[in-house]
């Protein structure tokens, strides 16, 4: 097996009545998603795509996203997928940069997709267009028929798009086998079955989704999609882990912490759980140990990998870690069986694996991408040697995270070496946001920084040099939302005569955060 979707070929055929997704009440059986999933890719071949294609998804979380997926991989193509909030113009720029084959996308936006792009449309809803396939028409291929093609390992499957310094977001290529070693090994390490049925909290544009998609999938279980309208809901999530017998959950830790905060967060201790999986960014210890006492049958496990080489460090949570008095967030861990980690100093030059070591991480190994989409001036810059004796060198990527060594050679996360950010568990490059700003309408100059706002949770605030005054922050607010998805609007403006500098003339961002005041 090659492919990153074989086993639901396997599980269509042993367990064909099992559950293999559900939503909102409805559920699809195994061999139903089989059945859809292999119809689709039927439409898409007919239609054009061909093995190593593009096709975008610009879609809810949904059964039909789901089938999508699916679909695209067994025509042999990569799937795209575009965060569902995404303004129409980020959204169409991933589009042309993927030369994307096809685009599956909800209905209302079928008809900006007609004006802006050349590729085929389908379209989740009906159509009264004839030159865009409706889903039920999509679906309506016959099925048996529809090749099985047998992906290299080393060929793309899916394309991530992450925060771009320069203004544009990036796409990282993740291969076939780059995925299935960390799936392969998180269904082994959690012990994932036909029983578990595990949540769906991230989106399907942010890496957490491959442990969900394909890891369930892979082990027989049942994915179960948490309504968008969910996510942000720390309440909602309790009675949705209760009512849907959730035994497994993965997301960021912010979720976590928002269903603690929540009147109802008892209910968690009433849950099936069995693993709690968090990543993305520092979970508060205190948050942590609460959470533990409240589920202390449950397994905790502490991800950590940037969306380039998926998760590559873990670190399964101890009694000993949240232990009454701890103040210091849990270890990332060690590296998974199938990656090689390496510390380098400011030099580039690694140094020794022992207690106390630190400098920035560096991975190697299956999970780590293939490269960025059309890029690869800039893979090459984020990729190193590492000297081997008597061995070749390793190509590693480097990964911009500083870490230290623990007494027990554990890693440590200590921050980042740039200005990238995480906000709710997104990935964010604080350079992406000021280019944004700076091209709004009286803008002269602009910076971020990301700042606690009192819960444990990061956002964004912006300090704005107007050309003129005064400055309509209203409009700035909304020339944003037009821009870059929501998450990474900045939450708060200040408007200034001048930004503060260092000795060399760079923005001084220490002083920017200690001289907040008077918001817009």
């Amino acid at each position: 097996m090659n492919g990153l979707g074989d086993r639901l070929r396997h599980w269509a055929g042993e367990r064909p009545d099992a559950p293999a997704v559900e939503f909102r009440g409805e559920a699809l059986t195994y061999a139903e998603l089989d059945r859809r999933s292999s119809a689709l890719a039927r439409t898409l071949l007919d239609g054009g795509v061909v093995p190593g294609d593009r096709v975008a998804l610009w879609l809810h979380k949904s059964i039909e996203s789901v089938v999508a997926v699916h679909g695209v991989l067994k025509a042999g193509a990569a799937y795209v997928p575009i965060d569902p909030s995404a303004p129409y113009k980020r959204a169409g720029h991933i589009i042309a940069h993927c030369e994307a084959a096809c685009v599956i996308a909800q209905d209302d936006r079928v008809e900006w997709l007609r004006k802006n792009v050349s590729c085929r449309i389908v379209s989740v809803g009906p159509s009264a267009d004839a030159s865009v396939t409706a889903w039920e028409e999509a679906l309506a291929a016959p099925a048996e028929d529809a090749p099985e093609p047998l992906p290299d390992p080393d060929s793309p499957a899916f394309i991530l798009h992450t925060s771009g310094s320069k203004g544009v977001p990036k796409g990282v290529v993740l291969s076939h086998g780059n995925a299935r070693a960390f799936v392969e090994w998180a269904v082994d390490e959690f012990g994932l079955g036909p029983a578990d049925r595990v949540s769906s909290h991230a989106p399907f544009h942010f890496d957490l989704s491959v442990l969900d998609l394909f890891a369930t999938c892979m082990a027989g279980g049942c994915v179960v999609l948490v309504p968008e309208s969910h996510v942000g809901l720390g309440g909602a999530l309790n009675r949705f882990v209760v009512e849907q017998r959730i035994t497994v959950w993965y997301s960021v830790p912010g979720a976590l912490t928002r269903m603690l905060a929540a009147k109802n967060g008892g209910l968690l201790a009433e849950s099936r759980l069995r693993v709690v999986l968090f990543a993305g960014e520092t979970f508060p210890i205190a948050r942590l140990r609460e959470l533990h006492a409240l589920i202390p049958g449950a397994d905790f496990y502490n991800l950590y990998g940037p969306t380039e080489t998926n998760v590559c460090v873990f670190h399964r949570v101890r009694e000993s870690d949240v232990e009454a008095g701890r103040r210091h967030p849990v270890p990332i861990g060690r590296a998974c069986p199938y990656a090689a980690t390496f510390i380098v100093d400011g030099a580039g030059r690694p140094v020794e694996h022992e207690p106390g070591a630190s400098g920035e991480l560096c991975v190697a190994g299956d999970s780590v991408m293939l490269g960025y989409w059309r890029d690869d001036e800039f893979t090459a810059e984020r990729t190193m040697p590492i000297p081997r004796d008597g061995a070749e060198p390793l190509d590693a990527y480097r990964t911009g995270d500083l870490v230290r060594l623990d007494d027990e050679l554990n890693y440590v996360f200590c921050g980042r070496e740039d200005d990238m950010v995480k906000i709710r568990g997104h990935r964010v490059e604080i350079g992406e946001i000021e280019a944004v700003l700076s091209a709004a309408e009286n803008v002269r100059e602009a910076a971020c920084v990301a700042v606690d706002d009192g819960t444990g949770e990061r956002v964004i605030e912006a300090f704005v040099v107007p050309e003129a005054h005064p400055l309509d922050v209203s409009a700035l607010r909304r020339h944003c939302l037009t821009e870059i998805p929501r998450y990474m609007v900045p939450e708060r403006f200040h408007v200034r005569a001048s930004l503060p500098v260092t000795g060399t003339g760079k923005i001084d961002r220490r002083r920017l955060g200690e001289t907040r005041a008077e918001p817009r």
